[in-house]
């Protein structure tokens, strides 16, 4: 048998791998990656071919608008049929391109128009405004994707997803107001400088859309609106270099009138306790009901009377849980039979911080667990103490929202006929007034101002600032002291 004619060379091919130590399986592997890297670099040459005839067939009639630089050329868009020129700038330090129709078909027009728009951009580039331009609706849309990464449930470390709600309405008034001066298609830094000065008022006069809204819109809110706004050409416009200082819109805020009146949307003791009454002995007591509701009013009631003992915010009493309630040790024996301790946490509270209230409502507690047994429930430690009755829900440890509880109040106010008489007085009663009518009896009973921000969970100066008709009446001891007694002259003739 004659042997093959390239053994020769397959037995110097094997001493050459038995000389390094290696195998014929070795050798294929190393054949395999040959073969890899050489179909890898034709890829590449293929690629690259492509890139040059995309290149070729987007960039027609190319030509650098400076003979002594590579980084500006104009050319016609060959997958269009316009026939326009377009300018393409290359900034090597950030390595953006930026490129834009030059809306001429003659080229020495599109020239003269590419070198001005090169010089305006570079000046940008040295001021540290970047090339690439945004709209209006563009940077609105940036800034919210930007602050929907911070949504979190626990207030002051992100946003929360109620503030969140809030700011994209409030940034829509500007898009609006941009689109209604017909500037949305204008690039942010080519919009007037005073564009702003008319924004609140603009806002001012413009119709309601809900039909709750009647009178003059509140000038308070319009400068909160105003005051989102600057903040998101702040974080985007200028923090991210879409604009320099020279072009950021100036904004005029409305005058607000200062509000020293006292606050009238709070119940007066002998209403609160005119209306608890009521509840108790007419509401919780009707006739023909079912004891399902007959519990529900119940429950409401004493609802209604702990959150006028605690001064919470709704979300926090609605948050409550049994195991937040506490005993302070350091009570009196007395103390620990009428008081309880409510621990608030950081997530539910509008600060972001963790408090404890201090209230005598322990017995008011009890007579909820009471309630609660008629319907065979016994709450556990994680369960809502306001737990929505609705029998699918108690068992899922649902507690009862805001508009349930709204909706109750709402309903107790017209059949007491506590409405009306708010009405006629131009009062309007909701559940945050609990809280004005707590901090109100707590500083007219002397309570500490520290003391009473600490279990409100806000600060001396908004209590200040907020009741501070009651100063007066609260200091009437030490502004009379020495007082009522004016010795008698007579004139003698």
């Amino acid at each position: 048998m004659t042997p093959p004619a390239d053994k020769p060379h397959i037995d110097a091919l094997a001493e050459l791998l038995d000389a390094r130590g290696l195998n014929a399986d070795d050798f294929i592997q190393i054949v395999d990656i040959l073969g890899t890297l050489k179909k890898k670099e034709s890829d590449n040459i293929e690629k690259e071919k492509k890139k040059e005839d995309t290149a070729n067939k987007i960039f027609v009639d190319k030509e650098f608008v400076f003979e002594t630089r590579d980084d500006c050329f104009i050319y016609r868009d060959g997958r269009t049929k316009s026939g326009n020129y377009y300018i393409r700038i290359y900034d090597a330090d950030t390595k953006k391109v930026f490129s834009k129709s030059l809306r001429t078909r003659h080229r020495v027009n599109a020239l003269v128009a590419a070198e001005s728009l090169y010089r305006e951009k570079k000046d940008k580039l040295m001021k540290g405004v970047k090339m690439v331009s945004i709209t209006t609706p563009e940077m609105v849309e940036l800034y919210i994707n930007r602050r929907s990464k911070e949504l979190t449930h626990i207030p002051k470390t992100g946003i929360t997803h109620s503030s969140f709600s809030r700011v994209k309405t409030q940034l829509n008034y500007w898009v609006q107001y941009i689109k209604f001066l017909k500037l949305e298609k204008v690039h942010i830094e080519k919009l007037p400088v005073d564009i702003g000065k008319d924004f609140g008022m603009w806002i001012l006069n413009q119709p309601k859309q809900y039909y709750k809204d009647k009178g003059a819109r509140d000038r308070a809110t319009i400068n909160h609106i105003i005051a989102s706004v600057k903040k998101m050409y702040r974080d985007i416009a200028l923090e991210d270099k879409y604009i320099t200082w020279n072009e950021f819109p100036k904004f005029k805020y409305l005058k607000v009138q200062p509000d020293n009146k006292p606050k009238r949307d709070v119940l007066t003791l002998e209403e609160y306790e005119e209306l608890t009454k009521w509840m108790q002995n007419k509401y919780c007591r009707e006739s023909g009901i079912e004891e399902l509701e007959q519990i529900k009013r119940r429950l409401f009631a004493l609802y209604f009377s702990i959150n006028y003992n605690i001064g919470a915010r709704t979300k926090e009493m609605l948050a409550i849980k049994w195991s937040d309630i506490t005993i302070n040790p350091n009570d009196t024996p007395e103390n620990k039979r009428r008081n309880r301790v409510i621990h608030i946490h950081a997530e539910n509270s509008k600060t972001g911080r963790s408090r404890n209230i201090v209230a005598p409502i322990a017995e008011k507690l009890e007579r909820i667990k009471k309630h609660y047994k008629k319907l065979n429930y016994t709450p556990e430690p994680n369960d809502y103490v306001f737990i929505n009755l609705t029998k699918t829900k108690r068992g899922s440890n649902i507690p009862y929202k805001t508009p349930a509880m709204e909706k109750r109040l709402k309903q107790v106010l017209e059949l007491s006929g506590m409405k009306e008489k708010m009405e006629q007085e131009g009062r309007h009663i909701t559940l945050y007034s609990a809280r004005h009518f707590y901090c109100t009896q707590r500083l007219m009973h002397k309570v500490d101002m520290h003391t009473l921000a600490l279990n409100m969970g806000t600060s001396i100066n908004y209590i200040e600032k907020t009741y501070s008709h009651l100063t007066t009446l609260m200091m009437s001891d030490e502004i009379t002291k020495g007082q009522g007694w004016i010795p008698q002259t007579t004139d003698k003739e």
